[in-house]
């Protein structure tokens, strides 16, 4: 009988053995079917705040188009023709905070990410993510990709009337907000009604939109394009609804609370963005050698 004591081993070493067959052969499957994603490790990020009462010339929103080598990333900015009333630029959201979730998720993912900046732009004038691409390449060849992002944290009021007409052109503070709508409250309604059926001094909506284009740096070929509610490029799936999800009630929230939402909610959006990093494989001699780049 006690032969039989081994059984368990050999049946896990044998589970074992298939979950990792398996394992290998989708990974050898994607990189297949995505032959130009393979290698890519070293990612530099640019970032670029929208404000919602904002725009770049020819595109009054970030949602309007991808952003494209001859896209405008650094201004000239002009005041948006037509600013949503009830749209508040959010100031508590900044370069720092979505920087850090950017990194976060895409560390998670497999790559090697960091911010940077380039110094010695123009103040004024158009300089495109062509350009930015060029000048960066010239101080560091080393990077295998460029993520471009613009993004606008945006808090919609349900009264287009609770914020002065000479306010509605500059950021605010979560904290402001609050004091603004209730005067000595620690917390605002979060109405889950429609605007026209929701409580007047409450927010409807709070929320980062985001759009990003992930450049080959071999060849500036974009890899993954979003551009706020549209998705373009081979590597994207289905994208679940992320929370807060639409809702018939109202509830109160503070302005940490309403910070952490907004977070927690593009956080849940990158991860179903943002593919997997893999191995680059590369074939000799008719056999696979699995190396890192």
């Amino acid at each position: 009988m006690g032969r039989f004591r081994f059984i368990p081993r050999y049946l896990l070493a044998l589970v074992l053995f298939l979950l990792s067959s398996c394992t290998f052969l989708s990974n050898r499957e994607r990189v297949e079917q995505y032959p130009t994603y393979q290698g890519i490790r070293r990612v530099v990020i640019f970032l670029q705040r929208w404000p919602s009462y904002r725009q770049l010339p020819r595109q009054n929103d970030l949602g309007a188009n991808f952003i494209r080598k001859e896209t405008p990333f650094f201004g000239p900015w002009e005041p948006a023709a037509s600013p949503d009333p009830r749209a508040v630029d959010i100031e508590d959201v900044d370069d720092a905070l979505v920087g850090e979730l950017i990194i976060q998720v895409l560390e998670k993912k497999g790559y090697q990410p960091f911010l940077s900046e380039i110094v010695g732009l123009p103040a004024d004038g158009e300089v495109t993510v062509a350009r930015i691409m060029s000048q960066y390449q010239a101080m560091d060849s080393q990077v295998d990709a460029f993520l471009f992002c613009f993004y606008s944290p945006t808090l919609y009021l349900a009264d287009a009337n609770a914020l002065p007409q000479e306010d509605r052109r500059r950021p605010h503070s979560l904290q402001g907000i609050n004091r603004m709508l209730r005067p000595g409250g620690d917390s605002v309604t979060w109405a889950g009604s429609r605007a026209a059926l929701a409580p007047k001094h409450a927010i409807s909506h709070a929320f980062i939109y985001l759009s990003l284009t992930l450049f080959k740096a071999l060849d500036w070929q974009p890899l993954i394009l979003v551009a706020d509610s549209q998705v373009g490029g081979k590597l994207w799936r289905w994208l679940p609804q992320c929370l807060p999800a639409p809702t018939d009630l109202d509830y109160q929230a503070d302005p940490a609370m309403i910070q952490r939402l907004m977070c927690d909610n593009l956080r849940c959006r990158l991860r179903h963005l943002i593919p997997d990093a893999f191995q680059k494989i590369a074939v000799s001699y008719g056999k696979e050698n699995h190396s890192s780049n």
